[in-house]
């Protein structure tokens, strides 16, 4: 029996990679690695300059209306935010788009049953002005995104 495994490249050409085959009087497989473009291609470095989305920003609780970069803008990018509870019953976590405002967490009584921090995943681009977050008491957020 003999299987293999291929991979396909960044211009859709696909090679194979290894190959595997099962003698019948050992009944051991054999891998065979080959040589060739189906190997990953190294990054240069000096193209990670800036990764979208690789920006954060903390916000402590009972703010009001933060704003998200220096200036934000539209087109800012948020990727997603980081719930820091510091009680089982925290406050509400508010994201605005310039005007628009979306609850993206509405706390209150026992609304967190330990103080885990947790992830809300986002992956928005603003349409209508600067991200900012509104936080209710007892909450704080890391804000992870690409802001201006």
């Amino acid at each position: 029996m003999a299987d293999n495994a291929s991979i396909r490249n960044a211009a859709g050409l696909t090679f194979n990679a290894a190959t595997d085959e099962l003698s019948d009087t050992s009944q051991s497989p054999k891998v065979t690695m080959l040589a060739g473009d189906g190997s990953p291609t190294p990054i240069d470095p000096r193209q990670l300059t800036h990764l979208p989305g690789s920006e954060y920003q903390k916000v402590a609780a009972s703010q009001t209306g933060q704003v998200l970069g220096a200036t934000g803008g539209t087109g800012d990018l948020i990727n997603g935010i980081l719930v820091i509870p510091a009680s089982t019953s925290p406050g509400a976590i508010d994201l605005l788009d310039g005007a628009i405002s979306i609850t993206v967490f509405t706390g209150g009584a026992t609304s967190v049953s330990n103080l885990v921090p947790f992830m809300i995943p986002l992956g928005l681009r603003s349409v209508s002005g600067a991200w900012s977050l509104t936080t209710g008491a007892n909450v704080s957020c890391v804000a992870i995104g690409d802001f201006t």
